[in-house]
């Protein structure tokens, strides 16, 4: 077990740092252009890839702790770390998903509101709740992360049912889900990495109030990054004044 957890580990690890130099490529580069849609796509698998390992990592190292007699409840700051990155692969995983059959349906959206489709975007708002409660019921010394970072799953969750809704006025609205939904799975790679990964090859050692920073950063930067990208869209196909 222990070797299966390794390999897990490595292959997350390595394809982390892969996503995060490959995320910028189809990022800044022409939409819809066959370097775009190429490396796209090879970046939403490589994510999934990552995401599921995280996933399972965690689920092969909760019943060791369980096996020492460490529970949910009996010692919370074992495990309010290992719920936050389960929160935050599965919400992100359920976004890559999203993102690309946002484009496949974009013609027609009722394909793409499927029971399935519904139930991943009410799982993230489920998920968001746990995360809520489970913050105020036992207060972790992670407890202020975990709610910073607890509407990222509501949000995700109820613009997905939106959108399924037809409740976007822009016929691009596709498009922006599409950005959304890229960029805010981005901001999930950055910020396992400006949490794990920078911290550890630099030896920063971050305490007090400003060791939530990594935390935040990421998301402080990409959400309103999202929105002013989403605005150059607008202008660019004169839904708002330029």
């Amino acid at each position: 077990m222990d070797a299966v957890h390794e390999v897990f580990r490595y292959i997350h690890i390595t394809g982390g740092f892969i996503g995060l130099g490959l995320f910028w490529v189809p990022l800044l580069s022409k939409k819809g252009s066959p370097l775009h849609r190429k490396l796209g796509k090879i970046w939403i698998w490589l994510a999934r890839v990552v995401l599921g390992t995280a996933f399972l990592g965690i689920l092969m190292y909760m019943p060791g702790l369980i096996e020492q007699g460490r529970t949910p409840f009996s010692h919370p700051n074992d495990y309010a770390f290992l719920f936050f990155l389960g929160y935050l692969s599965v919400v992100t995983f359920i976004v890559t998903l999203y993102a690309v059959d946002v484009l496949r349906h974009k013609k027609d959206i009722s394909q793409l509101a499927t029971p399935n489709m519904k139930s991943l975007a009410y799982l993230c708002i489920v998920t968001s709740v746990f995360i809520v409660w489970y913050a105020l019921a036992y207060e972790p010394n992670t407890k202020i992360v975990l709610l910073a970072l607890s509407p990222v799953g509501f949000t995700t969750g109820w613009g997905m049912l939106s959108y399924m809704a037809g409740k976007q006025p822009s016929q691009r609205a596709w498009l922006y889900e599409h950005l959304g939904s890229v960029i805010g799975a981005g901001i999930a790679f950055h910020t396992a990495f400006a949490v794990f990964g920078m911290t550890r090859i630099f030896d920063i050692g971050l305490t007090g109030w400003v060791a939530v920073i990594p935390w935040v950063l990421p998301a402080a930067i990409g959400i309103p990054g999202s929105v002013l990208w989403r605005r150059h869209y607008q202008k660019k196909f004169k839904e708002i004044p330029a």
